[in-house]
């Protein structure tokens, strides 16, 4: 696809920082997740779609085996060591955290490591739940295979690098994500939605119809850390009840909540822990979300995918408990101004964004309504990004 405006945005930051032109570039869209709420990690489904917000890495081979790579959206500039065995993470939620993980995760991959000169400059709104840590994993993932000359051909190929991104995201990063956002940065392109199976892999690209809604972003300006703890705690939960199960119906029948029915997790409802039971419930209820989300998409029925997307908020809220008080008022002016389909959080949740489906012709009484109302509840003026579906670069 053509390179977003965010591309020359940092081909002139590179122009001013380096005093020479870029050979390579490369650039990864933020995401929106329009179904399946922590359904990932659990082996769960899940329905997402990236938006035409990127981060761009842009940058050239130099001699040696040091990468000096500058951080527009912070005007930091970090020099690396890649040949150096033992890398330090650094502080967590530092941008260089998340760009020396993929070196971690990728440098198996390559027969030396190559020093490089590279600028990063994105227009997805940090700390929001649209996945600017992704989007930035990605690039610079498909930056660093450009720079060893790999190409990634192919969805096997684009499904490898996202394993790898999950890797360095779980094993160095330090937050045990699952392969929701970066499949579907990766596999995202215009006018379609990414569905992945996180069990099976199984990957598919349902259309958005001949005249795709409009993706608004309705950002609360609350901000949240998913580090902090919060994201580590709800896998806990999980697992908990996974655990249980293994109990009832032995250790081999039990993988994840994904062998799990709802009826069973009825029937069993009172002997399980009070708190995993209800977040079990959520996951598998959500699953159930996707597939008739997917099937909607298939038959053309936005309607259908907006009301399961505000069922999917109503269960975070009550059951999952990864709402706040804020995504609630947001996602309540969402449904009732016009155009709306549907509405819910995105993302890990507490704070951030609501992703809204809303009627292109309506677009402009939908923003202006959804504004107002969410300011008369709270005082807070939401700030808004309208979106459509987007794609990353070729390699």
């Amino acid at each position: 696809m053509n390179a977003p405006p965010i591309v020359s945005v940092a081909d002139a930051s590179f122009r001013r920082i380096f005093g020479a032109e870029p050979s390579l570039r490369s650039f990864a869209p933020g995401r929106v997740e329009i179904l399946g709420n922590h359904t990932d990690y659990n082996e769960g489904l899940v329905l997402g779609v990236a938006i035409d917000r990127h981060t761009a890495v842009v940058g050239r081979c130099v001699e040696g085996t040091k990468a000096t790579i500058h951080a527009a959206a912070f005007g930091e500039t970090d020099t690396i060591e890649l040949a150096e065995p033992n890398v330090d993470p650094g502080p967590e939620g530092r941008w260089t955290r998340y760009v020396l993980g993929v070196h971690w995760a990728l440098r198996g991959k390559f027969d030396s490591p190559l020093g490089f000169e590279a600028v990063i400059a994105g227009d997805v709104p940090l700390g929001a739940g649209l996945s600017s840590s992704a989007s930035l994993q990605a690039s610079f993932g498909l930056f660093l295979n450009a720079l060893h000359g790999v190409k990634i051909p192919d969805d096997d190929a684009r499904l490898e690098l996202a394993r790898r991104l999950r890797k360095a995201e779980n094993g160095f990063v330090g937050v045990a994500s699952g392969l929701l956002d970066f499949v579907t940065v990766l596999f995202g392109r215009p006018g379609h939605a990414v569905f992945l199976d996180c069990r099976t892999l199984e990957i598919r690209r349902p259309s958005l119809g001949e005249t795709p809604p409009a993706i608004v972003v309705l950002d609360s300006r609350t901000s949240r850390q998913l580090a902090d703890g919060m994201y580590n705690i709800r896998r806990t939960e999980c697992e908990r009840i996974v655990d249980q199960f293994r109990k009832i119906k032995g250790t081999n029948a039990i993988a994840s909540l994904r062998d799990i029915t709802p009826e069973e997790l009825s029937a069993h409802w009172k002997y399980l822990d009070l708190v995993g039971r209800t977040r079990a419930r959520h996951v598998l209820l959500e699953n159930i979300r996707v597939a008739d989300g997917v099937a909607a998409l298939e038959a053309g029925d936005l309607e259908k995918l907006g009301l399961l997307m505000s069922r999917s908020h109503k269960s975070s809220r009550s059951d999952f408990g990864n709402s706040s008080d804020a995504l609630d008022a947001l996602v309540a002016a969402a449904l009732t101004a016009p155009g709306c389909l549907g509405a819910k959080l995105s993302g890990a949740g507490w704070a951030g964004c609501v992703v809204a489906l809303v009627r292109p012709g309506q677009l402009d009484d939908f923003v202006q309504a959804a504004i107002s109302g969410y300011r008369n509840e709270t005082d807070t003026e939401a700030d808004v990004t309208v979106a459509y579906a987007s794609g990353c670069s070729d390699s």
